[in-house]
């Protein structure tokens, strides 16, 4: 069995209520990829800038993920993120996205990488979510990840792409502001009846 991840590779700059940290690694394809290669093969695909240390990437190879979808590009530089957790450790302000080299990613999944049978979206622009989709083939399983800068500003891309996948994680704030609803169950249904046959809504106080 193997996992196609395709989406954000960031540096994230977080403030907690006691601490902060700049530049470290960040990014929903990054982590997801290191933690699922515990448990079967990852072929990983996303962009850098050059500022981008090989460092990062051979701590990935070294978890034995695939690194052959992933495009360095020297003359940009890479997604950074900077965002602020409240007092209760569970709702975030995004307080500075920029897209850098993730702005203009138009992901070519490698030939060897378009049958792989189990697909996770990482965190990123829907439309590119969706440009993944269309050269996957006949995939047993899609799950997406989703923030609440696409919620906000890509919304319409988002919903059609709920209907184009089994399932989405988020976390409770952005159920809140994708739905309306304040109830997480309440949320996590009207999920549901966006398209996807299943919600995983993370709780960041756990």
């Amino acid at each position: 069995m193997s996992l196609l991840v395709v989406g954000s590779i960031a540096f994230d700059s977080v403030e907690t209520p006691t601490e902060r940290r700049d530049n470290v690694i960040g990014g929903s394809a990054t982590y997801f990829s290191y933690a699922a290669s515990y448990f079967t093969k990852v072929n990983l695909v996303g962009v850098v800038g050059g500022d981008w240390p090989d460092a990062h990437t051979q701590l990935l190879e070294d978890r034995n993920v695939d690194t052959a979808g992933l495009v360095k590009v020297d003359s940009e530089k890479t997604f950074n993120w900077t965002g602020k957790y409240l007092p209760n450790m569970n709702d975030r302000e995004t307080l500075d996205v920029n897209l850098n080299v993730f702005g203009t990613f138009d992901p070519v999944l490698p030939e060897s990488y378009k049958s792989t049978p189990y697909v996770f979206l990482a965190n990123g622009m829907p439309a590119i979510q969706m440009r993944v989709l269309d050269q996957v083939e006949s995939p047993k399983l899609v799950v997406a990840d989703t923030m609440d800068l696409w919620i906000n500003e890509h919304r319409d891309s988002l919903l059609e792409l709920l209907k184009r996948i089994d399932g989405l994680v988020l976390n409770d704030s952005e159920a809140k502001l994708l739905t309306g609803h304040e109830n997480l169950i309440s949320a996590a249904k009207a999920v549901l009846d966006l398209g996807v046959s299943f919600v995983v809504l993370k709780k960041g106080e756990h």
